[in-house]
């Protein structure tokens, strides 16, 4: 009846902590790995582009594509595809991110000390202290970096998260034990309405994704669902215009360009079942 998504730095126990909170609970966990392969069979992308979009901070090149916004969304619309039906622990980089708008979400962040997180990862990768304590501040860095591109926050905000445990406090059992009381608290219980939110959430993300999948990367589009009414907004970038057209061909191209742009769009949505009905605004291109 709850979806919980761990939040956490690298080697802070966030995987152990999701792992028996799902057992207790009975529900299924999901990992970032297992959302990214998802996503590479659905958009048929290369799992390391996936990876570099959650994980990387993004380059000056794709600040301009928004190469990395797409490849996001690609992720976001398969993980909603499970969040529609509730009852999943999903941990992983920005997992409280991808997930907006849904009372029924129970969004935890989990802490550890640096000194703790060191000796982990030096456990677990047989590396000294040195590199490991490297290894993380980068990490750390790169994903405060991330957030603050894409969603111009700080992933250390506190604000951001309905629960934040630190785990020196806690072992594990208690860490999720935790955890498992608040799911089960009426707050984050789902309802008819946060169901319906997070349907029409999927439906947006998953016309969205397929439409940058499938068309032009050089479209500006922005969805909106409700009930499984879609409407589509889509922004072409401008025509170069050339000193032999004239306002008649001018007119002629713009509306060209707009019934390319709509036929486009309806082919890559057309697989999608649980649109009931579509309207589009299709924006004519601007001569540059």
């Amino acid at each position: 009846m709850t979806i919980i998504t761990i939040s956490r730095g690298c080697f802070s126990h966030g995987k152990e902590v999701a792992e028996k909170t799902a057992e207790i609970l009975n529900y299924k966990v999901l990992s970032r790995e297992h959302i990214i392969e998802e996503a590479n069979q659905l958009y048929n992308v290369p799992e390391k582009e996936l990876i570099q979009s959650i994980h990387d901070a993004p380059s000056v090149l794709e600040r301009f594509t928004r190469g990395r916004e797409k490849y996001l969304s690609y992720i976001q619309a398969a993980l909603l595809e499970h969040a529609k039906n509730d009852n999943i622990v999903y941990h992983g980089h920005g997992s409280h991110l991808l997930l907006p708008d849904i009372s029924h979400v129970l969004n935890v962040r989990i802490i550890a000390d640096m000194a703790d997180r060191i000796k982990f990862m030096q456990q677990s990768q047989n590396i000294s202290e040195k590199e490991a304590l490297r290894h993380i501040a980068t990490e750390d860095a790169t994903r405060v970096r991330w957030a603050h591109y894409l969603y111009k926050i700080d992933l250390t905000n506190p604000h951001l998260y309905d629960m934040t445990l630190n785990i020196k406090r806690f072992d594990i059992d208690e860490a999720a034990e935790t955890i498992c009381h608040a799911a089960r608290k009426k707050t984050f219980k789902a309802t008819r309405s946060s169901r319906q939110a997070a349907a029409d959430l999927a439906l947006k993300t998953k016309v969205k994704a397929s439409i940058e999948s499938h068309c032009k990367p050089d479209l500006n589009v922005s969805v909106t669902a409700n009930k499984g009414i879609v409407h589509i907004r889509a922004e072409p970038h401008s025509i170069r215009k050339t000193g032999y057209t004239n306002p008649k061909t001018e007119k002629y191209l713009q509306e060209k360009t707009k019934k390319e742009i709509a036929d486009e769009i309806a082919a890559a949505i057309s697989g999608i079942t649980e649109i009931k009905n579509v309207s589009y605004d299709v924006v004519p291109p601007a001569y540059s």
